[in-house]
């Protein structure tokens, strides 16, 4: 199904003209449809979009492991702490 600029933008929860930019910088694979000599207007295919979509997917940094548990002192002083 194709999409329409203001579609695609609802669709990837972005505004509207950050689709016209990045058809206009050939990022995101589009069609005009219109007249020749004519701007026409921009149709985007849903599985173009949704490529797209993934394509800009980044991982996210790996949990860092758990900090060991701080071992308790066996030896006690009353004018002393040992931590």
């Amino acid at each position: 199904m194709w999409l329409k600029v203001k579609e695609a933008a609802a669709r990837a929860n972005v505004s509207a003209a950050l689709i016209y930019t990045l058809c206009g910088l050939n990022i995101l694979p589009h069609t005009r449809i219109g007249r020749p000599g004519t701007r026409g207007s921009i149709r985007i295919d849903e599985a173009d979009l949704d490529a797209f979509l993934d394509s800009q997917k980044r991982k996210g940094r790996p949990e860092p492991p758990p900090s060991p548990k701080p071992v308790k002192s066996r030896l006690s002083f009353r004018h002393l702490r040992v931590n």
